[in-house]
């Protein structure tokens, strides 16, 4: 979780059967226009100009003034800890250091942090990583809270950064910054469990049109109990996916755009149906149109999840983001916060995809907008009030699938909720119209989809990252991804 990113929050509160979102995503700075990249799509991705205004402390903040019971600074304790004793780095960091290594080299404070004074060379797992500059912000804001940052010294000292590397956030949008709280997106599933998950400006209705289109087909253990069987099931999950992931290109801001008839038809039977019914069993379409794609929207990236139950019975799910590993790859000197390159998840209508399409007018950029997000932090419960399983994905795009794909097999095909998420995954975008797969997905079942029409290919790294409590007749079993080698804990 970076404090120069943002996140997205659904809350359900078991005393009162009430949930909430928390939206603090990062917005684009008032100086934002859609020209300021100069014909060079990069600049969205890396350097001052893809950072937007960071919202994750202002999230944790409102959520501590809703619903904490510690005292603030209490909760930064264990985070001033680490930054005393530093961490050992995990083999996952040494990858994505080995990823972006250009940009480590390139950034002052990162090389200071994770390139080997002795050699030069990237840091290697299981180094002692110590991070001085973060661990002063942490003090500040533990003892001010986060208005040192939004309208304090610590904020005039982060502009002042970013402004001397190019960027052009101000104090003014700082102190602009706001969350917002609203209703999550609800669903309810046949078998009478309630979905809470993101509404726009992240993908939550994706996901409950997923669900909706796959709610008809009744799926259960028999759906996947020999090959030909699990063939058909996955092809109509991959064209449920298709025509989700159509509507993408009809969300964004509802600060700015109409957002309301897309997320009424995510949760729509009628309108689940109608989809389903245009599912042939027999082939898929490798045209666009077909599934109602026009548009392309811009792929995110990095991500980290949090699923939490208290002893209460009420649920956390969030999913924090600074999008690509080290965001914008450019660091504030004087506070140690890696800034996000948020501004590269707008759509650009001047560059054309691959595919020739051009970015959704939903999600172009605009000051003061927040991009669309494929996060989407989910909860369902059951109609006694107990929460049945807290979910949620880093991945970027493959978020809403691998969602949907673990509560298909958690739910619906009998898995534990390890054995639900530890399987190998299959994803759909519609662009790239491509189905991929992980490594274990079994060679007559890629055979089998290939037979249907599907172009098919295998995804070398690992294709999102789930994180999930599942809760069953008292037990509680939870499960961190082996993908990214999460944890555990108990409180």
């Amino acid at each position: 979780m970076g404090l120069g990113g943002g996140f997205l929050m659904t809350i359900y509160e078991k005393s009162t059967d009430t949930s909430y979102f928390l939206n603090a995503r990062e917005r684009a700075p008032d100086a934002a226009t859609p020209d300021m990249y100069q014909g060079n799509p990069d600049l969205s991705k890396r350097g001052p100009l893809a950072v937007g205004v960071p919202g994750e402390l202002a999230g944790y903040w409102a959520a501590h003034q809703r619903f904490g019971r510690l005292p603030w600074a209490k909760l930064i304790e264990p985070s001033l800890r680490i930054c005393a004793d530093g961490y050992n780095m995990s083999q996952h960091q040494q990858n994505a250091l080995e990823i972006s290594e250009k940009y480590i080299h390139e950034d002052e404070v990162l090389r200071e942090i994770f390139l080997d004074p002795s050699d030069g060379k990237l840091r290697r797992a299981g180094s002692k990583i110590i991070q001085h500059q973060i661990c002063h912000t942490l003090e500040i804001i533990s003892k001010e809270g986060v208005d040192a940052f939004y309208r304090g010294k610590l904020g005039k000292m982060f502009v002042e950064d970013v402004q001397n590397l190019g960027g052009i956030i101000t104090g003014k949008d700082l102190a602009n910054y706001s969350v917002s709280w609203s209703d999550p997106i609800k669903f309810k599933m046949k078998d009478g469990l309630m979905l809470h998950t993101a509404p726009p400006p992240g993908s939550g209705a994706i996901l409950a049109l997923i669900l909706n289109i796959l709610s008809g087909y009744n799926f259960s253990r028999e759906s996947v109990a020999t090959t030909e069987d699990t063939i058909l099931t996955y092809h109509r999950m991959v064209e449920a996916f298709k025509y989700s992931f159509a509507t993408r290109t009809q969300l964004g801001d509802p600060n700015f755009i109409d957002t309301k008839e897309t997320v009424l038809n995510s949760t729509s039977e009628s309108y689940g149906n109608a989809l389903r019914e245009r599912i042939d069993d027999h082939m898929t379409s490798n045209d666009y149109k077909h599934y109602g794609g026009v548009f392309y929207n811009s792929e995110d990236h990095g991500t980290a999840h949090v699923s939490v139950v208290s002893p209460q019975g009420d649920a956390v799910s969030v999913t924090s983001t600074i999008n690509l590993y080290f965001g914008s790859g450019v660091t504030s000197k004087s506070t140690g916060i890696i800034l996000n390159s948020g501004m590269d998840d707008f759509s650009s209508s001047q560059f054309k995809n691959f595919f020739g399409l051009l970015g959704s007018p939903a999600n172009k950029m605009e000051p003061g907008k927040q991009p669309l997000s494929s996060m989407s932090p989910t909860i369902l419960v059951d109609s006694k009030r107990n929460v049945r399983l807290v979910i949620g994905a880093a991945g970027g795009t493959k978020i809403p699938s691998a969602i949907s794909y673990v509560i298909a097999r958690h739910l619906w095909f009998g898995d534990d909720i390890k054995t639900a998420t530890d399987s190998s995954r299959i994803h759909h975008q519609l662009y790239p119209m491509t189905l991929y797969y992980e490594y274990g997905v079994l060679a007559d079942i890629v055979d089998g989809l290939q037979k249907k029409g599907h172009e098919v290919s295998r995804y070398r790294n690992r294709i999102s990252v789930v994180c999930a409590i599942a809760q069953q007749n008292g037990t509680i079993l939870a499960n961190a991804d082996y993908r990214k080698k999460g944890d555990v804990r108990g409180f």
